[in-house]
């Protein structure tokens, strides 16, 4: 099962994954996991802390986990997860932003992190996800696309209003750059749909936030974002041979 943009604090309740609890082989999770709301360059009429963030979408995450009890977790980092390190970049001298990692995914999965409360003089640990869960293998990619047999999920910065056409970008540029596959995923859109081009087939996932929140496009006169996520079932050589899409709005 793959899931995507669930842009912490905005995240959809665990609970509309219910049909799937314990059904799971892998939980691909296709970035944008965190907003980082408060590192965006777009207006904000109110202001959450970005470690603030992080700590909730750690704590979502083990949650999630520990409800649909899959037996894999592969999580690749989108276009969101990337503020972190671009606002960082922005801020701080070179020779610093060596010290920091990419994206605060890496910190939730892999390396852990304090949390630093000067009003209240107190340090705060807080273990990586790879180190809580002993019977569930946890993998992060610090790249924003990944595959799993004929299948690549992806998330990227490029953007196209018209239905599937992110994707079909996406699938162009692969084929160009020498990979083999036979299905993409597309995270990032907050759209639903299928095609296939010749023997490609193509998704776009939607998304699991509360678009109610997320006003990006209020006013541009764009179609309405949609909330959901896709089921796959590959065979041994990693083909697709069922699927469902899930809308929730």
């Amino acid at each position: 099962m793959t899931i995507s943009d669930t842009h912490v604090p905005f995240q959809l309740p665990k609970e509309v994954f219910s049909n799937y609890i314990g059904k799971i082989d892998i939980l691909q999770i296709n970035g944008d996991v965190v907003d980082c709301f408060s590192l965006s360059k777009f207006d904000r009429v109110y202001r959450i802390s970005p470690m603030d963030e992080i700590i909730q979408a750690r704590q979502y995450l083990i949650e999630l986990i520990e409800y649909l009890y899959p037996k894999k977790v592969v999580i690749n980092f989108g276009n969101h997860d990337q503020r972190f390190e671009r606002y960082l970049s922005k801020n701080l001298d070179s020779d610093v932003l060596e010290l920091m990692p990419k994206t605060s995914l890496e910190l939730i999965c892999e390396d852990g992190f304090h949390h630093y409360d000067k009003r209240n003089h107190t340090k705060v640990w807080y273990e990586p996800l790879k180190n809580i869960f002993n019977d569930i293998e946890m993998q992060y990619i610090d790249n924003w696309f990944y595959q799993i047999g004929q299948t690549i999920f992806c998330h990227p910065l490029a953007f196209n209003g018209q239905p599937m056409k992110t994707a079909e970008k996406a699938m162009y540029f692969f084929r160009n750059e020498g990979y083999e596959f036979s299905s993409l995923v597309m995270a990032h859109t907050h759209r639903i749909g299928q095609y296939s081009i010749g023997n490609t087939d193509l998704f776009e996932q939607g998304c699991c936030c509360d678009t109610s929140k997320m006003n990006y496009s209020d006013g541009k006169l764009v179609n309405s974002q949609r909330e959901g996520f896709l089921f796959l079932g590959q065979d041994k050589d990693g083909k697709i041979i069922k699927y469902k899409q899930e809308r929730l709005n």
